[in-house]
This record gives structure tokens, C-alpha cells and sequence, in this order.
């Protein structure tokens, strides 16, 4: 099996029968999702598979820039369980990422991962009301998966929180927002309110790994 690290530092592609993505694991050993772990020449990568994080199915549709540096300060809203997050921390392992999740049932499976990874710093709050988190100061770089009606709404709200030129990844899932009406005209009237605040890089839609999905890669004008 080939390992090589990809266009983008911090994420691999393992070239065997099929592409894989991977990060190299911060905390060796730790699998919290039962994600496969492989080890080559005392190196152990996880496998990050795309059909369960909206970033990696990004990175195989080709998307331009894949913002997350090593030591980049990150605000991930909607971080759910930590899955896709402790990816996200892997790359960024010199830096922090703030992860925001309103759920109770799923913040005890965030906070379990966040206290191995200590980059990760669980924070149970809203994304509607930045107010209550922003005492992490500016970030780098927004990661939103928040599946609700108002997808682009919060990610404005949250703007005042990104610096000057940073850069966002933005899923919206089409059926969140109106499931009654074609994808289309969603993703279309998104990238319309969007582009009054921030310089739209790229879009890509997510099939076959994300079904009525697309993600756009932004940046703060």
C-alpha cells in the first residue's frame, strides 16, 4: 500500500485497490469511532471516510483549498459526536478546535474524545448565539455542519468571530432548509445571501457520499 501525503499537509491518500483518505492519529491507538488504524513504517494513520464527514467527501470531489493548517485556531459548529472534529484536530494538531454542539446526548460522546485529544475543547452552547462562546476571541477558520432551516443565517451571525481573510467550509443539507423544494434552488439562494459577505472560492455538491448536500469554501471579505 502507498501512503503519500496529499495536496493538502496533514491529510494522506493511501493508494491500495481504492483512494483513501487519512490523517495521522494524535493520540496513537485511539479509535473512538472504530475507524480502521493503519501503521506503516512506525507511523499510524486513521482512515477518514467520506461517506461519514462532509470534509472528506469535499477533499475527493476535488475541492480547491482545504484551509486547516497545523496550528490553525478553528470554530467548528455542529460538531455532533466529534467524529469528523478529531479528524479535524489530527491536521490541526498545533492548534485548537473550539467544538460548538447543543445536544446533551451527543456532548457526553464529544467531551469523552475531546478529553483524549486535547486540541479539541468541547463547548456546549448554541451556534444561533456566538455571544455565549466568544470568549475563544477570532478564529481562522469556521467548519458549520448545522443541519437546520437557517444554515446561512448562523454562519453570518458566527462572522464577526472569523479574522479578517479567513476562511470558511459551509455544508448546507437542502432538505434541512426546505424539503419541499429542489436542491437547486436552494444551494441558489444561499450562494446569493452568501456572496454579500464573503468571496465564494468554491462549491462543490457532495453525491454520491452526501445526498442534497454542497459545500462551499468562503472567505471573509
Amino acid at each position: 500500500m502507498k501512503i503519500n501525503e496529499s495536496k493538502f499537509k496533514g491529510v494522506f491518500l493511501l493508494e491500495n485497490k481504492k483512494k483513501k483518505l487519512a490523517t495521522i492519529n494524535l493520540i496513537p491507538g485511539f479509535a473512538p469511532f472504530n475507524e480502521k488504524l493503519i501503521q506503516k513504517e512506525g507511523i499510524e494513520y486513521r482512515i477518514w471516510d467520506p461517506y461519514k464527514s462532509k470534509w472528506a467527501a469535499g477533499i475527493m470531489k476535488k475541492i480547491k483549498n482545504f484551509p486547516i493548517k497545523d496550528d490553525s485556531k478553528i470554530l467548528y459548529l455542529g460538531a455532533a459526536s466529534g467524529q469528523s472534529a478529531s479528524y479535524i484536530a489530527d491536521i490541526a494538531k498545533k492548534g485548537k478546535v473550539f467544538c460548538v454542539e447543543i445536544s446533551p446526548r451527543v456532548m457526553r460522546d464529544l467531551t469523552f474524545v475531546s478529553e483524549k485529544k486535547k486540541n479539541m475543547v468541547p463547548v456546549f452552547s448554541d451556534a444561533k448565539i456566538p455571544k455565549e462562546y466568544e470568549f475563544i476571541g477570532q478564529v481562522d477558520v469556521i467548519l458549520q455542519d448545522v443541519a437546520v432551516k437557517n444554515q446561512v443565517d448562523i454562519l453570518i451571525r458566527n462572522k464577526y468571530l472569523l479574522k479578517e481573510g479567513g476562511h470558511v467550509l459551509l455544508a448546507i443539507k437542502s432538505r434541512s432548509v426546505d424539503v419541499s423544494a429542489k436542491p437547486e434552488k436552494i444551494f441558489e439562494e444561499s450562494e446569493r445571501k452568501l456572496k454579500n459577505h464573503f468571496e465564494i472560492i468554491d462549491k462543490k455538491r457532495l453525491e454520491p457520499f452526501e445526498k442534497d448536500h454542497i459545500l462551499f469554501l468562503l472567505r471573509k471579505l
